[in-house]
C-alpha cells in the first residue's frame, strides 16, 4: 500500500511538471508573437502615417506649406519621443528652420522611405 501511494504521488508530480512546462511554452510563444507584431508596422499603419506628410512632397511646394510641414514633423517627432517609438520619427535633411523658409518662394520637397515603405527622411531644397 505504501509503494502504491508513493507511485501515485510521483505520477501526479510528473503530470504537474508537464502541465507547467506546457504552459510556459504557450506563454513564451504568445509573448514572442506579440513582440514581433509590435516591432513591425502593418501596411495600413504605414499608409496612414505617410498620408500625413505626402501631401507636402513635390517639385514646387510653397514656403507656407514647407513651414506647415516642418511644424508637422516636429509634432510627429515629439509624439514619437513621448511614446518611446523611434520608428515613427522623421528627419529633415538640411535641418530647415521655419525662419529660413520664405513664404513667397517655392521649394522642392523629397521623401525617402525605409525598407517597409515608411517615410523617414525629408529633404527640402530651394527652387532656383
Amino acid at each position: 500500500m505504501e509503494n502504491a501511494s508513493k507511485a501515485l504521488i510521483m505520477a501526479g508530480s510528473i503530470l504537474i511538471a508537464i502541465i507547467i512546462i506546457s504552459l510556459g511554452i504557450m506563454v513564451f510563444r504568445k509573448m514572442s508573437n506579440s513582440v514581433k507584431n509590435e516591432s513591425s508596422l502593418d501596411k495600413q499603419q504605414i499608409a496612414s502615417f505617410n498620408s500625413k506628410i505626402s501631401p507636402y512632397v513635390g517639385e514646387s511646394v510653397s514656403g507656407s506649406q514647407v513651414n506647415t510641414l516642418i511644424q508637422l514633423v516636429k509634432t510627429i517627432n515629439k509624439k514619437a519621443d513621448n511614446e518611446g517609438d523611434t520608428t515613427k520619427k522623421v528627419k529633415i535633411n538640411n535641418n530647415y528652420d521655419p525662419t529660413r523658409v520664405e513664404t513667397g518662394k517655392f521649394y522642392k520637397v523629397e521623401g525617402e522611405y525605409d525598407t517597409n515603405g515608411l517615410l523617414t527622411i525629408i529633404t527640402i531644397t530651394e527652387n532656383h
